[in-house]
């Protein structure tokens, strides 16, 4: 009785070790051209905003970036009603709260540090591209540890290279620090996911 027991616990283990694992699977199936997408829209607008902030003097170009939000949710809105059939379990929902998240917060870092300008209302400006990489590095690692996946936990916790560079060089070219930090988070786990996980 009591071995006939033991192998059905083991046998559970087994059965729910496997679910887990195929779970993960099913996701780095489909998670690199999203990453891919958002990576190099990313890199773009990065790049866009810093030719043209460094060409006219004016930061103004930074609204660029909502242009960018929305036309990134609406590609990826489109998308997700074409997959609406495709089934979800605990690991997609976890990562698809994570980002989520992070685009919410991103948005209100946005929002208020561009209202954190006036000097008559607020006295200490809000960094808001250190504030992004920051929290881009944070979901790339709740990614990372979520799909066991090294390369995006590593240059997650990285991060902290490009946002500190962000914060000793402000102006046009801490739109770079997005681009890369973008690349190393989205773009090149993205192309390594779909090579290691072709259909």
């Amino acid at each position: 009785m009591d071995n006939n027991e033991k192998l059905s616990a083991e046998r559970s283990l087994k059965i729910i070790s496997e679910t887990i694992e195929q779970s993960r699977t099913d996701i780095m199936r489909n998670a690199g051209m999203p990453m891919i997408f958002w990576g190099i829209l990313t890199c773009i607008t990065s790049v866009t905003v810093c030719y043209l902030w460094q060409a006219t003097d004016n930061p103004s170009w930074n609204a660029l970036w909502f242009l960018m939000a929305v036309i990134g949710w609406s590609v990826t809105a489109a998308k997700s009603r074409k997959d609406k059939k495709r089934p979800t379990n605990f690991f997609s929902r976890v990562l698809k709260i994570s980002w989520i998240s992070f685009g919410l917060f991103a948005l209100i870092a946005a929002v208020i540090g561009t209202l954190s300008f006036d000097s008559t209302v607020y006295m200490v400006k809000l960094p808001i591209t250190t504030v992004l990489i920051l929290l881009l590095g944070l979901t790339g690692l709740i990614t990372g540890l979520v799909l066991r996946h090294t390369f995006i936990t590593a240059f997650s916790v990285a991060s902290v290279v490009p946002a500190n560079f962000a914060l000793m060089y402000p102006g046009p070219y801490e739109s770079l620090a997005i681009c890369i930090t973008s690349l190393f988070i989205l773009v090149i786990p993205g192309i390594i996911i779909n090579r290691q996980y072709k259909k």
